[in-house]
């Protein structure tokens, strides 16, 4: 379920616009202007931004300028919902960067079938990617194709490649007992944490679901274990769920292998040690 964060001050015209995404199967957080968005999107992980233009203290002009001034932002859809139908508003607004401009009133269906356009359009963008703009981590596609390349210079060099996989293993009870946006949030808090501790020639990729990882070049698997050991004994990663307070922990598990030079068949172990950390959730 993707969450849509609604910005309007007007109360009516934001319970209709939430009624309407929820009809639709969205879990929508709600935001009385500008500022008071940021300070949601501070703490709350959201998939698109619908908001209205004309608002006090932080209108939908300035609220679009500050989120693109995040790169925590970079694909998150903003879309406009505003009664600003003049023309020149609507290419101000597609001009400056805005992935759709509505204008009120809007139909449910219309309004749906917009923001699902939004969504896939971005989640088509984001596949292009070598690395997450967000997290800054090397992407699942990329890190497959640069571990085969890894693996054939290591094999050439008679070098050591070693394979670390970590995964936060309370994944799925942070999404069943919390929601799917705060394991999303554990998720980018712990791959942070990873890639700090990894170094910089180092290839962290986030795998999905919680899963993470790590080409180690020229690095016996030995070390490789013992670099696994130090992160998790020191692995300190909390987050606060904010309608309670309550600090909620990360807890991570790890395997180690060394796949090169002597193993033929280095893709199944990657492919091995993901599918673990599956079974045990």
């Amino acid at each position: 379920m993707k969450t849509v964060l609604v910005v309007e001050d007007s109360n009516t015209s934001r319970d209709v616009t939430s009624h309407f995404l929820q009809q639709g199967g969205f879990r929508v957080l709600e935001a009385e202007d500008g500022q008071d968005a940021l300070n949601i999107l501070r703490e709350r992980h959201v998939d698109l931004i619908l908001t209205d233009i004309m608002m006090p203290n932080l209108d939908g002009w300035g609220l679009y300028r500050e989120i693109r001034a995040d790169k925590s932002f970079n694909l998150t859809p903003f879309v406009f919902l505003s009664v600003l139908d003049d023309i020149d508003d609507q290419i101000k607004g597609l001009t400056l960067g805005v992935d759709d401009y509505l204008t009120k009133p809007v139909t449910p269906m219309q309004l749906i079938a917009r923001v699902n356009t939004a969504l896939m359009r971005s989640e088509r963008l984001s596949k292009y990617f070598y690395r997450n703009p967000v997290t800054e981590l090397e992407t699942s596609g990329y890190f497959k194709q640069r571990f085969m390349q890894e693996i054939d210079r290591c094999r050439d060099a008679n070098q050591d490649l070693s394979l670390v996989v970590v995964g936060i293993g309370n994944y799925v009870s942070l999404v069943r007992g919390q929601a799917e946006w705060f394991a999303e949030s554990a998720s980018r808090e712990a791959g942070a944490a990873i890639k700090a501790e990894a170094r910089s020639y180092d290839v962290v990729a986030d795998m999905g679901q919680g899963c993470f990882a790590i080409l180690r070049p020229n690095e016996t698997v030995e070390k490789a274990k013992a670099w696994a050991e130090d992160l998790s004994k020191n692995w300190d990663v909390t987050l606060v769920w904010p309608d309670t307070e309550q600090r909620i922990s990360v807890d991570v598990g790890f395997t180690c292998d060394a796949v090169s030079p002597g193993d033929d068949n280095a893709l199944a172990i990657l492919k091995k040690n993901l599918a673990s950390f599956e079974r045990k959730w």
